[in-house]
């Protein structure tokens, strides 16, 4: 497998981080946290030209274990339905890392 995840764990850390620039809005649930992980690595993958599901999929996988700490504690930040409509949205992670400003 890549070595992908020294590259990109503080990234997905930093998103998790994120969150906490959202003073307003509601509670992320563990399905909003897990959405940022996953796009985040989805979006990272394809711009290295991986974008098979499976190679994704396990990577997915391997950052949700690596980062289950900071994934719980994303669970009492704040979050907007517009950030994570615009997390859901996002086609790169530049427009990812925008969704946090």
């Amino acid at each position: 497998m890549l070595p992908v995840a020294c590259v990109h764990a503080p990234r997905l850390g930093a998103l998790a981080c994120g969150l906490a620039l959202v003073s307003c809005g509601r509670r992320a649930t563990p399905a909003d946290c897990q959405l940022l992980v996953d796009r985040s690595v989805e979006l990272q993958l394809k711009e290295l030209n991986l974008a098979d599901a499976a190679t994704i999929a396990e990577r997915e996988r391997q950052v949700r274990a690596e980062l289950d700490e900071q994934i719980r504690s994303c669970e009492s930040r704040r979050v907007t339905e517009k950030t994570m409509a615009c997390v859901r949205s996002a086609s790169s992670t530049q427009e990812l890392d925008r969704c946090f400003r």
